[in-house]
């Protein structure tokens, strides 16, 4: 039976990296061979970790990274799936593949000899036409029933179930469920997170969000959470920054009764809540060196173990981190650990700034603006041209949050058929946070707008100044700002 995949024979260096004790190991191996899917390795270590990282150099001297999981050892040799964090890693290693294909006097799918320049392979009929740039897409099209039925054996009554339902839920259309606002758009940028979203579900993988505040990083762990096999149980939030440091190795650890004064009863913590589901880490950024060094070790062993107890728990839940903040130079300045960066680092999504995303900006203001008018009996028929335009050119400093505050203004303010761009406050460029200490009489009110593009969440907002919670606090008494709640 010829494969489903372009699987070439080399000898092609690369690194694997694994963690043991919080310690980075790498180990040189080299494939034998190698697919899109998965390759045949040499060098493995026996035991590694469920899952690791393939750094791989191809001879153009190009380094890629992906995730890697072994399938199957023996005598020496392991067979490994792969999982790619984005479509560059993947197009790299395609273009690789592609280009040996070419030169290859027998079909790379069935191993039969070709003679001439074949469209396709007359004994298995595979399409040979690799630098079609649109290649991949249509063989994953024309074999997607002969890799269901290669699976179908392994697979139970209960299991199908389950697979029959994740395709329904593939099927959907991210960007119109209701609930996803941040998601509504066109642009490619963010084509690229539904597509990682879509990937990230179907793997177990740690996963690392990045983005500036306001760009939707919970939604997308909720999204990975309801697309994935775990979608039935738990999905737990945990704002790593709205604990006080005290109490959040209790909240996510728990503790036995009488730990510590008011320890009235023995409380489950956030990990066994999540048993059996996802637990969403936000702002891990903000995690104390302390409790940094108690993830690390429940990551490699999946234990808890409660404050004030003497033994552990075994729970299985995947975890979601995310973070506004630069963890690469954050480890560089010893804030973070490089060893639980790394942990958490197995599969990244960056989501974009609305100010990236073109047209989205226009996109999603006339979305909630017709959203906030829903059932509501006003003269309003939308924006003026003058505000459109001062939408586009603005530059969102709070993203998707900062934008619905501005819509949710305009409504308020607007005297006419039309929103104005004075109406939303976009009549004037916005000021970077240094201004905060340039101008003082304009200090209220710049706290106030900061405030209010952040959701009002006060550690949100003092990392945007680029001051500390206990100052902000005191700025936001100085000042007899209002929060609401």
């Amino acid at each position: 039976m010829p494969r489903l995949d372009v699987r070439i024979t080399t000898n092609l260096p690369a690194t694997v990296v694994t963690f043991s004790k919080s310690e980075r190991l790498e180990k040189a191996v080299h494939f034998k061979e190698i697919s899109l899917s998965g390759g045949l390795l040499t060098g493995l270590p026996a035991d590694p970790k469920t899952q690791f990282s393939i750094i791989l150099k191809l001879p153009s001297q190009e380094y890629i990274e992906f995730a890697g999981e072994q399938v199957k050892s023996c005598h020496g040799n392991s067979i490994v799936k792969f999982f790619f964090p984005d479509k560059k890693a993947m197009t790299s290693l395609w273009l690789y593949l592609s280009g040996l294909s070419i030169k290859q006097e027998a079909c790379p799918y069935c191993g039969q000899g070709l003679t001439g320049k074949n469209e396709s392979c007359s004994i298995c009929g595979q399409s040979l036409m690799f630098m079609d740039d649109s290649y991949l897409d249509k063989h994953l099209l024309a074999t997607f029933s002969e890799r269901v039925q290669t699976r179908l054996n392994k697979l139970d009554a209960g299991f199908i179930k389950r697979v029959l339902s994740l395709l329904d839920t593939e099927i959907m259309d991210l960007p119109d469920q209701d609930c996803k606002e941040e998601f509504v758009g066109t642009a490619p940028s963010l084509l690229e997170v539904f597509s990682m979203i879509r990937r990230a579900a179907t793997t177990d993988m740690n996963i690392l969000i990045l983005g500036e505040s306001g760009t939707g990083k919970e939604l997308t762990a909720q999204a990975i959470h309801e697309k994935s096999l775990r979608k039935d149980k738990p999905f737990i939030v945990v704002n790593c920054a709205a604990i006080p440091e005290g109490l959040l190795e209790a909240e996510l650890f728990g503790y036995e009764k009488g730990a510590f004064t008011g320890a009235y009863a023995t409380k489950k913590g956030r990990f066994e809540l999540a048993n059996g589901g996802s637990i969403f880490l936000d702002e891990i950024g903000d995690l104390p060196q302390g409790l940094q060094a108690k993830l690390l070790r429940f990551l490699e062993d999946r234990m808890v173990e409660r404050v004030g107890g003497k033994s552990g728990t075994k729970v299985d839940i995947r975890i979601i981190a995310a973070t506004n903040c630069d963890l690469e130079a954050m480890v560089g300045n010893s804030c973070f650990r490089k060893d639980l960066f790394f942990r958490l680092n197995s599969f990244t999504i960056k989501l974009p700034p609305l100010r990236e995303r073109g047209d989205d900006k226009v996109i999603l203001a006339n979305y909630f603006f017709k959203k906030f008018c829903k059932g509501k009996h006003t003269s309003l028929i939308g924006f003026s041209d003058s505000t459109l335009k001062a939408i586009s050119d603005y530059d969102w400093p709070g993203n998707v949050r900062e934008l619905v505050n501005k819509v949710r203004r305009g409504l308020v303010m607007a005297t006419g058929e039309y929103i104005e761009p004075v109406d939303m406050e976009l009549n004037h460029k916005p000021h970077s946070a240094a201004t905060v200490k340039i101008q003082p009489d304009a200090q209220r009110q710049k706290i106030y707008d900061v405030m209010m593009q952040n959701g009002f969440v006060v550690a949100h907002a003092a990392k945007a100044l680029q001051v500390s919670r206990p100052t902000m606090y005191s700025l936001i008494k100085k000042f007899d700002i209002s929060v609401p709640g």
